[in-house]
């Protein structure tokens, strides 16, 4: 993909997460709190294989933690019409930071607040880098433990409720909860690889 495309989407993925801050006056809300950009788009250069995008929520983190699927990301990625771009995502909750196992170094370019960062755009064009952040290895290594444990918990309550009724209807085929599961043990695994 080329960058300028790449570029296209981040700017028009701002623009519709701006136009839907008016939906948190729905009973669902809007979740989403910021976007930062993560992986080849941060660095200098030409084509790529893909965009990565991480999806700031305003959700209890031992609901959304790494990789579990969640009613209110799915949601705002649907809406924000990622499954349709190049573009690789995932979700956390605000109260944690955007870097996670997976990504170390990132990027906001959009926030609630102020919209669309037009001046990391403007050097994403540029080919140049946005201010990037990036966690010490003991700050790294503190939040994927507290990551960790929180990981492990929403894996247990997948596990002990797999098989109960209530588990069966809200998963609309036994694929759902399969997924569900799935993710949880798979970010797990990030997290400890991450950690070891």
């Amino acid at each position: 993909m080329k960058r300028s495309t790449a570029i296209g989407h981040l700017v028009e993925m701002g623009t519709v997460a701006t136009e839907s801050i008016a939906l948190r006056e729905m009973q669902n809300g809007w979740p989403l709190v910021e976007i930062w950009l993560t992986g080849e788009l941060l660095e200098p250069g030409g084509d790529l294989d893909a965009g990565s995008v991480i999806l700031m929520l305003d959700t209890v983190p031992a609901e959304t933690t790494w990789l579990a699927m969640h009613p209110d990301g799915e949601w705002v990625g649907d809406r924000l019409r990622l499954g349709k771009r190049p573009m690789l995502w995932c979700y956390r909750p605000s109260t944690w930071p955007p870097w996670n196992a997976r990504y170390q170094r990132v990027a906001r370019i959009w926030s609630d607040a102020s919209g669309l960062d037009g001046p990391a755009i403007d050097l994403l064009r540029s080919n140049r880098s946005p201010q990037i952040i990036q966690p010490s290895a003991d700050e790294f290594r503190k939040q994927l433990v507290e990551e960790r444990r929180a990981s492990f918990e929403h894996l247990r309550k997948i596990v002990d409720g797999y098989w109960e009724p209530q588990h069966r209807r809200r998963g609309a085929d036994r694929h759902a909860g399969e997924n569900h599961l799935w993710r949880a043990a798979a970010g797990l695994i990030e997290i400890e690889d991450a950690l070891t």
